[in-house]
């Protein structure tokens, strides 16, 4: 049964800039629960700080790498892009996954933000990790799934430190989207659509469509 998961539409109401149009970067991330980190086995053994800070920052730049940047140009207030009749497909999958983690970040692009995996050490620093490492033990002793409840523990906290760095930057965060479905709940026959969403800042609204199909 292929799956996809569509973004049909984005409004973005304040775009920050004052005085000409914004453009804006989307960074989209879905955990389907195939995610593999392999560093999570290591993690339970290491000893040292500079141990944890490695493997976990490793983690980190498997996640990131995982990101997909979308650009939209010439942004102005009220802003409502339209993907197409087709959408914008951010996940696909040969099945129906019986989970679904959706992260988006919308922030304001003034061409100065590197690959994120570069700045893995601003993003992830010492102190983040420290109690990153902490929770990360904990979901390897305790959860059904620590592979996908660990990328998900990870995901926000990048989520926060690439929020930190673009500030650093002036970049502007337009929107944030935090989504966690549950085939059971919200699309046992595969389908699911969203109208309107308002998304965690109140600053951006977003359609989504969620499409599964027998072949």
């Amino acid at each position: 049964m292929p799956f996809y998961l569509i973004l049909d539409r984005i409004q973005i109401h304040n775009k920050f800039e004052w005085f000409s149009p914004a453009e804006v970067k989307i960074y989209s991330f879905a955990n389907d629960g195939r995610l593999s980190l392999p560093e999570l086995d290591t993690l339970k053994d290491a000893k040292e700080f500079a141990d944890k800070q490695q493997i976990i920052r490793e983690m980190g730049k498997t996640i990131l790498a995982k990101w997909e940047g979308i650009k939209i140009e010439n942004v102005e207030t009220d802003h409502i892009f339209n993907f197409g009749d087709t959408g914008k497909i951010v996940a696909s999958s040969d099945t129906l996954p019986e989970t679904l983690d959706w992260t988006m970040l919308i922030v304001e692009d003034d061409e100065d933000i590197r690959d994120f995996g570069e700045m893995i050490d601003k993003i992830l620093p010492d102190d983040k990790i420290d109690s990153l490492s902490s929770n990360l033990l904990k979901i390897f002793n305790k959860a059904t799934n620590p592979q996908v409840t660990a990328a998900i523990a990870i995901s926000k906290m990048l989520i926060r430190g690439v929020t930190a760095v673009l500030r650093e930057n002036e970049n502007d965060q337009m929107g944030l989207i935090e989504q966690s479905f549950v085939r059971r709940l919200h699309y046992p026959q595969g389908k699911k659509t969203g109208k309107g969403v308002p998304d965690l800042t109140g600053n951006t609204w977003y359609d989504y469509t969620i499409f599964g199909y027998e072949k």
